[in-house]
């Protein structure tokens, strides 16, 4: 009861930002990245309990159908995902400034630009999604389960967004804990819904989907009632809600190549999926169960990368590169060795990971799986170093680099799909992610060094230009 309502005392007190312009950089970037961190491996909870309960309560088929509506449905709710990131870059750099009237006027301007969007991708999802599904060729004994569930997904976009965008505007500020409890509340939630929806009421594939919108929805809203009540830098005025054009173009600057960036990731992963789905619905099973030690790493650079986005955004509002650059040598050095720790787990621990999804009846899945975890898994390392440099490029305002980085991955995977999946089968999946992972770091690699000699030559320029 202490540690409740010390708890309770901390959420009603008002929400601190942080400001990562200074102190300790590694201590600043931990203390940001770890709750990120936990409410990202809790999120992905959404997906993979689903995954988990559909495979081991419903069956091989059921789990194929959500593996084969994850690219699609990430095509379109990753780019909300995308721009509430990339908005939240514009935020940051405001509240690095010192601009807080500015401040607002930007949240206002991207809570009603990401509300819009939200809608249309809610629209989008309703009318193309079936189609979608018939261009990859999705196996027939799985096609209505992936439409049904990709369809209940699409409808609570408005949640997906609302969340995301309340999350990262904090996450702006410096404040990464307060999203957090909301989510792992959620989080919890799903899990007793997705047991209940799934098990005694038997709604299959459609009860996880809805447990999972429920979840989300549930969470903007706990999110939302406390930054109005706690949170001074979102109380905005009437004045603040007038829509500001120059701040949406900038919103737009930012979000649109985050946006694009999810969505061309997406589109090379459908490609893949694509290829996947020719070869049966066991070989769909086994990559849906195993690629979710991959979409947990994935999770864990995330929190990194917003880290290193926030803490880029900040310091180059105040004037501080050689401070950023700084974070980018700590940062790399804290991911490498944590990617070793998820290496060693995936090679030692694979197949327990697949038991979660499958039962040790369906051998050849459970082996299949297991091949293509201890493949990927070499080369987290090189995975970590990319989210580390694209984030803190993207921090100091060189939207470019996620454009460049997905088309990098949509060439990379097209090349594994028709020079290895076509030819040796399954086996070929597990050389896909990687290749991409090292072609696209190799990308971001080159890039840094004039691309943040580009951003202080811009810093150096704006007092002279203002003078």
């Amino acid at each position: 009861m202490r540690h409740i309502s010390s708890l309770a005392r901390k959420l009603g007190e008002p929400s601190k930002s942080v400001n990562m312009t200074q102190g300790g950089i590694c201590r600043t970037i931990l203390a940001f990245a770890l709750p990120i961190m936990i409410g990202n491996l809790f999120q992905q909870l959404y997906n993979m309990v689903d995954t988990a309960v559909v495979g081991r309560g419903v069956g091989p088929e059921a789990l194929a159908a959500v593996g084969a509506a994850s690219p699609v449905t990430q095509l379109l709710l990753g780019l909300l995902i995308g721009m509430t990131s990339g908005m939240s870059v514009v935020i940051a750099r405001c509240f690095g400034a010192g601009d807080e009237a500015r401040m607002k006027r930007a949240i206002a301007t991207g809570a009603l630009l990401i509300g819009a969007i939200g809608i249309a991708v809610t629209v989008a999802g309703a009318l193309l999604s079936r189609a979608l599904f018939e261009l990859i060729h999705t196996p027939e004994d799985i096609l209505d389960g992936a439409v049904e569930y990709a369809a209940i997904l699409f409808l609570g976009a408005v949640a997906t967004a609302a969340y995301n965008y309340e999350a990262n505007v904090m996450r702006a500020f410096g404040n990464s804990a307060v999203p957090l409890l909301f989510l792992i509340v959620a989080s919890l939630l799903n899990v007793g819904l997705d047991l209940l929806f799934v098990f005694p009421l038997g709604w299959g594939v459609a009860g996880a989907a809805i447990a999972t919108v429920l979840s989300q929805l549930i969470s903007a809203i706990l999110c939302l009632a406390y930054m109005a009540r706690r949170v001074p830098q979102v109380r905005l005025a009437r004045s603040d809600w007038k829509w500001d054009g120059a701040l949406a173009a900038e919103h737009l600057r930012t979000g649109v190549p985050m946006a694009f960036f999810s969505s061309l990731l997406a589109i090379s992963f459908l490609i893949l999926q694509s290829t996947l789905n020719s070869l049966g619905s066991a070989d769909v099973a086994a990559y849906t169960a195993a690629s979710k030690m991959d979409t947990l790493v994935y999770q864990v650079m995330a929190a990194f990368g917003t880290a290193v986005s926030t803490f880029a955004a900040q310091n180059y509002g105040s004037g501080s590169i050689g401070r950023i650059r700084e974070g980018v040598r700590r940062c790399t050095g804290i991911t490498v060795a944590v990617c070793a720790g998820l290496t060693t787990f995936a090679q030692l621990f694979g197949r327990f990971f697949m038991l979660l999804f499958v039962g040790p009846e369906d051998a050849g899945i459970l082996a299949s799986g297991l091949m293509y975890m201890r493949t990927t898994s070499v080369l987290y390392a090189v995975l970590g170093v990319n989210y580390v440099i694209r984030f803190a490029l993207i921090g100091v305002g060189k939207s470019a680099i996620p454009m460049l980085v997905g088309l990098s991955e949509i060439a990379t995977r097209a090349a594994v799909t028709y020079l290895l999946v076509y030819r040796i089968g399954f086996a070929g999946m597990a050389f896909a992610s990687p290749a991409c992972w090292v072609t696209s770091t190799i990308l971001c690699g080159l890039c840094y060094a004039p691309m943040m000699r580009s951003a202080e030559d811009r810093l150096r320029a704006a007092p002279a230009a203002s003078a």
